[in-house]
């Protein structure tokens, strides 16, 4: 599998986990939320991020697709809270995600 494609399925995963675990965190914490369906489908969806993380960690310079990577999940699991569970999307928050997205180019063109 390309490398490239690695990266999309590691950030596609990482997101999902997380989305996955505040699905499951609306119950008190407990045995039935440890083992509830969202919160082992956050598990797997972890699993399989960090999986793919060693290999892509073996084909990119760590110092540029981390960055990249939490970058992305970042600005991903800010529109999945606003879209699945109506979290609000203030001014600040734009312009905080903007920055990031400037500092990705800055990155990116660095390479």
């Amino acid at each position: 599998m390309k490398p490239l494609l690695l990266v999309v399925l590691a950030i596609v995963c990482n997101v999902g986990a997380q989305v996955a675990l505040k699905r499951g965190a609306n119950h008190e914490l407990g045995w039935h939320t440890l083992f509830s369906i969202p919160v082992l489908s956050g598990l797997a969806l972890y699993a399989v991020a960090f999986v793919l993380s060693i290999r892509i960690y073996a084909a990119y310079p760590l110092s540029l697709i981390s960055p990249l990577m939490a970058a992305a999940i970042f600005l991903l699991v800010s529109l999945a809270s606003v879209l699945l569970f109506n979290e609000s999307m203030t001014l600040q928050k734009m312009l905080g995600m903007s920055v990031i997205v400037l500092g990705l180019w800055l990155l990116a063109s660095s390479a």
